[in-house]
């Protein structure tokens, strides 16, 4: 097996449309495969890797590819970059709940933002670090009311759809959600759910 040299893995680098961080070695002529690398990819994205990893696994940038763990900062940054709020104090992992807020100041966790809606769904009052989220039901959301529908059967219907996979996106993620319907007392409802 040849020995790389470090004009090599800038080559390498530079197939991926990124960069070798490496600008001087021990040796300075050759490299073990084995040698940790710091690489840049023109996105932006810095991480560490071994050359070997590199040049023979068929990948390229670990962010991208998202096996790079994520911290704190990270989603700080993301919703920078989105114009958003990030409203939770730590990140563990991609299992995690994550609450943000968008300019408008509405709060949603992140299991709520799906290809259908890439805004996200919001909870009416949600309660997410303590597992539940009620939902206040207006006559709409149980019978077609032409006002609210804004005269359009469709809307009713596309209304049912949403509640229904509002409820299993909070089912799927353990949260409780409840209902306060429109004929019931706030006052009394509510505090039965907490």
């Amino acid at each position: 097996m040849k020995k790389l040299s470090l004009n090599d893995t800038c080559t390498i680098a530079e197939s991926h449309d990124g960069y070798c961080l490496l600008t001087e070695y021990k040796d300075n002529r050759t490299l073990n495969s084995n040698t940790p690398m710091m690489w840049k990819y023109h996105k932006g994205h810095i991480w560490n890797s071994l050359l070997h990893h590199i040049k023979y696994s068929n990948s390229w940038c670990s962010y991208c590819e998202g096996s790079m763990k994520l911290t704190l900062e990270d989603a700080k940054q993301i919703t920078l970059s989105r114009h958003e709020e990030y409203l939770s104090t730590e990140y563990k992992n991609v299992g995690e709940l994550l609450i943000w807020r968008c300019q408008s100041n509405h709060q949603w966790p992140d299991f709520l933002k799906i290809q259908e809606y890439p805004n996200g769904l919001e909870l009416d009052i949600p309660y997410y670090e303590y597992g539940f989220a009620i939902e206040v039901q207006g006559v709409q959301h149980e019978k077609y009311h032409e006002f609210f529908n804004r005269g359009d059967l469709n809307n009713f219907i596309k209304q049912q759809a949403r509640d229904q996979l509002k409820k299993e996106l909070c089912e799927e993620n353990q949260i409780a959600l409840r209902y306060v319907w429109y004929y019931e007392d706030l006052h009394i409802v509510i505090p039965e759910h907490l």
